[in-house]
């Protein structure tokens, strides 16, 4: 079922039509003829309206239709009905409800809602509407910049690195390219090209984990459609499985299952549900356990060079009636969950051991936790009830405690400013240890969502200082990334060179000679300015800072909550706590401050091009930075209708945009992420700068004497 269509606050429009809106933002992106058969129009109707703007025409990306489709859903949720939503895309509402629904949790981002819209069509523009558009047109072509690179052109530039990387211990990342609703309906060689590959191998990754839904890898009796493709899936995953092998790289797959219902099942099986409201599959019943051994012993035994898998059993995917606390299931709801979630893992071990796999099940306790309401108690009781042969992974920084300008906090997870393991991971992993299980830790190295629009955060002492904490209790195997953070990155060298030996001075000066100490110098500056990142989650979550300087900013009072790293409005009291307004913008200030004089320093280096990329990124993360302080002291001044602080603050962010379109355009890699694809395109950022110029003649106009 697709998200509900509810009356909102629509956005306002740059341009002065709606269907000028849709050309803008979906030129070069969809192709043409689907741009002119949503709109009603014909293909040379598209180009002409295209040209009055100062739209330059690029061929169209195809990768934009298997690994950009987030971008043009994201780009059109507003501004499109349903309907030609779909036209757009060239997709069924069968198919958008699955990306919807699977690709990591992409309705919550879209607010969980699809906002009314008029339909949208061609019209002749009338005289008004021309002269609009005219001096639209003047800014657009004002603005433009060359763009030097084309869309997911992200290997070329660069030259393989030499030699490669023995890891010490696992060292597992996403897929850069993978897809994170269904990895296995395309081909291999689109989303782990051999470049990739050949790069991981270079940097020491040996693992690679990708999204697995059983219903679509084995027979799913209870709604069998979901697993009508399930042979040539699997035929997809061996495919994936011997091109990374040939790298020295084992496939992982993630699984968050038994996975609830759907409402479409076969009536004869309502007697399995136990939580109605949410569809779970009671795993006390026999025919539940049933199904999931099934299903894994037939995918292991067709598959049996699968590396591993890793589950997460508390989580925000209905799966058993204890998947979070408040069970309603007759049967459950007094069960410990403990005994549930180690009786899952168990029963998948017990599969790829009858099936004679050599598969690692990795149990990620992520949620056997004070998160999810259990005791220290409970986690060490699963821990008990789990066999030896289950390895144990945890979030490292879970829980830790930390204190940023004065006000204490706690990490719940992605932070790389704030180095674990905490506590609560430093005891649960000694108890697992002490229990007889291999112990992973779950890290960022590359990137987190405190700032995912670069494929790294060059904070690199960081990284290591977390990797000294995890060597003191002997934990050697890191899961490195989650969906976000798998690009090869200096960082992810240095997880998989890092031994009780390794010294990262040595590491500074075979990676940059000469200027190792300059550029160490101002990567510590760096390392310094995140030490003072406001973090938590809802700040991590919903602040502007991560689709920075293209969040489209609103005169009046925009009425809507923020959502879940997509969508930023003017609520920032959602994303402030616990910090007071005050201290949150100090803190940035001082994360901006320190972060400038880090660039500063490494400007100083030789711009060999591993400098110039650090540089780069550097400064991506900055213009996002900026944007969380422009845009939450921009939201706290339109309360209270301060027109001049508002125009102050307009041009601030209408140069940090400019700053970053001058950055993009030299890299591909800026702004992508896999579970969200491109946070922003060329035109998105064209827009913004529009938006913002004629932002500050409107209120210019209106302060003049």
């Amino acid at each position: 079922m697709l998200p509900p269509i509810t009356q909102v606050k629509l956005p306002s429009l740059t341009l002065p039509t709606a269907w000028q809106t849709v050309i803008l933002r979906n030129y070069s992106y969809v192709p043409v003829s689907r741009i002119a058969k949503t709109l009603g129009c014909d293909e040379q109707t598209v180009h002409v309206e295209a040209k009055k703007l100062n739209l330059v025409y690029r061929d169209y990306e195809i990768d934009f239709q298997k690994n950009g489709y987030i971008t043009v859903i994201r780009n059109n949720w507003y501004l499109l009905p349903y309907d030609q939503l779909l036209t757009l895309l060239d997709i069924s509402e069968e198919k958008l409800d699955f990306i919807l629904k699977n690709d990591d949790f992409l309705d919550v981002k879209l607010g969980r809602i699809k906002p009314e819209v008029s339909e949208v069509r061609y019209a002749p523009l009338t005289k008004e509407q021309e002269s609009e558009t005219q001096y639209c047109a003047t800014l657009i072509e004002k603005y433009s910049v060359p763009v030097a690179v084309k869309p997911f052109d992200f290997f070329a530039e660069n030259k393989q690195n030499e030699g490669v990387i023995l890891a010490n211990g696992m060292r597992i990342v996403h897929g850069y390219l993978s897809p994170c609703g269904d990895a296995f309906s395309t081909k291999c060689e689109d989303t782990l090209p051999s470049v990739l590959l050949k790069k991981y191998q270079s940097a020491g990754v040996n693992g690679i984990w990708l999204h697995a839904l059983l219903s679509a890898l084995s027979p799913y009796p209870f709604a069998p459609r979901l697993s009508r493709d399930y042979k040539q899936k699997r035929e997809n995953l061996k495919a994936i499985i011997s091109r990374c092998g040939e790298y020295g790289i084992k496939v992982f797959l993630y699984l968050n299952e038994p996975r609830a219902l759907p409402s479409d099942s076969l009536p004869q099986y309502d007697h399995l549900i136990g939580w109605k409201e949410k569809r779970t599959l009671c795993f006390e019943k026999q025919e539940v356990r049933d199904y999931l051994y099934n299903a894994v012993y037939d995918l292991c035994n067709e598959v049996p060079e699968i590396g591993g898998f890793f589950t997460i059993t508390m989580s925000e995917n209905a799966t058993h009636c204890n998947f979070v606390r408040g069970s309603q299931c007759p049967v459950c709801k007094d069960l410990p969950p403990e005994k549930t979630c180690a009786e899952i893992n168990n029963v998948i071990l017990r599969a790829i051991k009858d099936a004679n796999s050599k598969a690692e099940l990795i149990a990620n306790l992520w949620g056997w936790s004070p998160f999810m309401g259990w005791t220290e108690s409970q986690t060490q009781r699963g821990l008990e009830l789990l066999d030896q042969e289950v390895s144990v992974m945890c979030v490292s920084e879970f829980d830790l405690d930390i204190n940023k300008g004065g006000v204490k906090g706690k990490i719940i997870d992605y932070s790389i400013s704030n180095p674990g393991p905490s506590q609560i991971s430093k005891d649960m992993l000694a108890y697992a240890q002490k229990t007889g299980h291999k112990t992973y830790a779950k890290i960022q190295a590359s990137n987190s969502w405190e700032c995912s629009a670069v494929p790294y955060i060059p904070a690199f002492d960081l990284v290591h200082e977390h990797l000294c904490n995890l060597n003191n209790l002997g934990v050697k195997n890191l899961f490195l990334t989650w969906t976000l953070g798998g690009y090869p990155s200096p960082a992810i060298e240095i997880a998989s060179q890092f031994n009780e030996s390794f010294d990262l001075d040595e590491w500074y000066e075979q990676k940059f000679g000469k200027d190792a100490q300059t550029v160490h110098d101002g990567i510590k500056t760096l390392c310094s300015a995140f030490r003072e990142y406001p973090f938590s989650i809802t700040m991590l979550y919903n602040s502007p800072k991560t689709l920075g300087p293209a969040n489209l900013w609103e005169i009046e009072c925009e009425e809507k909550t923020s959502t879940m790293v997509c969508y930023a409005f003017d609520d920032y009291e959602n994303w402030l706590a616990p910090y007071p307004y005050e201290v949150y913008i100090s803190q940035f200030e001082k994360v901006i401050n320190l972060w400038k004089e880090g660039v500063t320093i490494l400007e100083k280096a030789e711009r060999t091009p591993s400098v110039e990329e650090i540089i780069r990124y550097a400064k991506v993360a900055l213009c996002h930075f900026t944007t969380d302080l422009l845009q939450t002291k921009y939201s706290f001044v339109k309360r209270v209708g301060d027109r001049e602080q508002m125009k102050e603050l307009i041009s601030k962010e209408k140069q940090n945009a400019i700053d970053l379109l001058n950055l993009f355009v030299t890299d591909a890699k800026i702004g992508y992420e896999a579970s969200n694809h491109y946070f922003y395109t060329y035109p998105n950022l064209i827009e913004k700068i529009l938006r913002m110029e004629k932002f500050e003649k409107l209120i210019y106009n209106e302060t003049r004497p």
